[in-house]
């Protein structure tokens, strides 16, 4: 299973970072076209095309940055000129369904395409229905499920497990964008998924990760009324990200379930 890693560009200082990628290289890192052209060349710099994952940025845009449709437009066609420039491998569709609707997803989708020659990973939200994703099993072989970051409840895990399964026994590779619960992630066979709690956990939660027994575990870091020097956690959480990322490269999950 491939963990990408993802707002590599947050946290630390441009030394911690040069430093840290020194000692411990990650092999996988996801960047969004929203953070910019050179946000994303950097994280394709440092692992190269096959372990560089574009995300398109519509999380940004459907949880609060407002944006119209031909200020989307726009957008995609910067989205394509860069695919295009830097030979991009992977890439995702422009997901935007709660703002624009599932038929201009699919114009834009096929825009991409289109001018870059290459198919975009389609993501799957909820609303699209369990035969629309059937439908991206079979015509693609590289699909993702969104909405697992914050619009997934505890209780739907089981059903995104089978979705997941459904495509795997096919032969189609699944991504979990935002799906790094690491207690449990290796009961679903994800192909890839991504992560940016290595950063979150240190900023938000002053929360020191550690890799220990092929889990991520998050310790509150009490320092005793000082003030936590958060790009040093980041820095510690970012090497112990990618001892995980190494390790569950090697993991695979057994697939039984046939139907959804």
């Amino acid at each position: 299973m491939r963990i990408f890693l993802a707002a590599t560009n947050s946290g630390m200082t441009r030394t911690q970072k040069t430093e840290v990628i020194k000692k411990y290289p990650p092999k996988y890192i996801l960047e969004t076209f929203f953070k910019g052209e050179k946000a994303c060349l950097e994280a394709m710099q440092i692992v190269g095309n096959e372990g560089f994952l574009l995300d398109s940025g519509a999380f940004s845009y459907m949880n609060g940055k407002q944006i119209t449709k031909k200020d989307m437009d726009n957008y995609v066609k910067k989205y394509i000129c860069f695919i295009k420039k830097y030979d991009v491998k992977y890439f995702f569709e422009m997901d935007v369904d709660s703002i624009f609707g599932i038929e201009a997803v699919e114009q834009w989708r096929k825009q991409i395409e289109t001018q870059t020659g290459k198919k975009c990973i389609p993501v799957w939200h909820k609303q699209r229905g369990v035969e629309y994703w059937k439908k991206m099993c079979k015509e693609y072989d590289y699909i993702a499920i969104g909405g697992l970051v914050l619009g997934a409840k505890k209780q739907e895990y089981p059903y995104y497990k089978k979705l997941v399964e459904y495509a795997t026994i096919r032969g189609v590779k699944v991504h979990g964008l935002g799906f790094t619960k690491t207690k449990i992630l290796q009961e679903y066979p994800f192909y890839s998924v991504d992560s940016s709690s290595w950063l979150t956990g240190a900023a938000r939660g002053k929360q020191k990760h550690t890799f220990q027994n092929g889990i991520i575990v998050s310790k509150k870091i009490n320092n005793y009324g000082k003030k936590v020097k958060i790009g040093k956690v980041c820095a510690y959480n970012f090497c112990q990200w990618v001892l995980y990322q190494k390790y569950m490269e090697g993991v695979r999950v057994c697939v039984k379930q046939k139907k959804i």
